[in-house]
């Protein structure tokens, strides 16, 4: 996977960026109720899955990025099921 430089710097940018809204994920996963808990995991998720699929990008790995692609495909599956449950439920 041939990614030009100018697009790699990008990427390690946009990385950054995720690093940097990591810190009030962080803060709401000590919240006191746990349904703030459970959305501050998934957002977790969320960033971490972003991040490797953005490495995979920036360093060419194609098999990097597939891995980071696959389980951000997992975590939206697992969010729309919730999702659905919840409006079913109302």
């Amino acid at each position: 996977m041939d990614v030009p430089v100018a697009f790699r710097w990008v990427f390690a940018a946009l990385a950054a960026l995720q690093l940097i809204a990591l810190i009030p994920v962080l803060r709401r996963l000590r919240a006191p109720g746990p349904g703030t808990r459970t959305e501050a995991r998934f957002t977790l998720l969320d960033a971490a899955c972003s991040l490797t699929a953005f490495a995979g990008i920036a360093f060419g790995n194609l098999a990097l990025m597939l891995c980071g692609l696959t389980a951000l495909g997992l975590l939206y599956a697992v969010k729309g099921i919730r999702w659905y449950r919840t409006r079913e439920r109302a």
